[in-house]
């Protein structure tokens, strides 16, 4: 089984660099989560490796699975309507949004969006992977998330 999981990671290794707007494992899991699994044991090689193994696997295989999985179609249903609350002035890096229903969401991501209203309708829809992303309705922009509280 070791062997198995280094040749992979050496496989893993082979595919193209990642960027900080891609998926990074350790920004899906909660951190009970990434605890439980053990991958906090792993070097920053194997971690890149496992990244760009999530990059590959959502591109290729996430439709199939969306498809063909119940426990996934059951998850990607999954979507929450709120108004952020008060003014909103877009995102520029890690932002914070409060919504009316007292969550807080934060960007994953490093891009930067300007945009003024107050009380925005957003939804936020999350896939079978734990990602994330809330879309403005006013103005269709979206950007990841997560939830912080």
């Amino acid at each position: 089984m070791f062997r198995q999981c280094i040749a992979l990671l050496l496989m893993l290794a082979a595919l193209p660099a990642f960027s900080a707007d891609d998926p990074n494992i350790r920004d899906l899991m909660t951190a009970e989560e990434f605890a439980a699994s053990g991958l906090g044991r792993l070097s920053n090689d194997e971690m890149d490796a496992v990244n760009r193994w999530l990059v590959r696997y959502t591109a290729q295989d996430a439709a199939e699975m969306i498809s063909s999985s119940p426990a996934v179609k059951e998850v990607s249903r999954a979507t929450l309507r709120s108004r952020i609350d008060g003014e909103f002035t877009g995102w520029n890096g890690p932002t914070r949004f409060t919504l009316k229903n007292g969550q807080v969401w934060e960007t994953r991501s490093t891009r930067r969006y300007s945009y003024s209203a107050v009380d925005p309708e957003v939804e936020i829809t999350s896939n079978w992977l734990g990602i994330s992303r809330m879309r403005l309705l006013d103005t269709d922009r979206a950007i990841t998330v997560r939830r912080v509280q």
